[in-house]
């Protein structure tokens, strides 16, 4: 189920920075984006080991404190809400998976 969510999320985050870039022409939205999806559904097909986990954490640690500040400082709730929800959970599925 874990790998699923690491492939879900990256799909997300890689509409999400197309969408960015689409509205807005930003350049990192579509790179960020691009990157961080890649790197998530790389962790969702490899999803055997140790590395792969730590790379969807990784990931989901550095959307959260990105959108978390974002939010804070825009107080707007596009994107920020939905993305800060899904690292959350993705970190929450990715501490669960490696505890048990």
């Amino acid at each position: 189920m874990t790998a699923y969510y690491y492939i879900f999320f990256g799909v997300i985050c890689i509409l999400g920075g197309a969408l960015g870039y689409a509205r807005a022409r930003s350049k990192p939205s579509i790179i960020a984006g691009g990157i961080s999806g890649a790197l998530l559904i790389l962790a969702g097909i490899l999803s055997r080991g140790f590395i792969p986990y730590i790379i969807a954490i990784a990931v989901s640690v550095l959307l959260l404190a990105h959108f978390g500040r974002s939010f804070v400082a825009t107080r707007k709730p596009m994107p920020a809400i939905p993305m800060i929800l899904l690292s959350l959970v993705c970190i929450a599925l990715t501490v669960r998976h490696l505890i048990h």
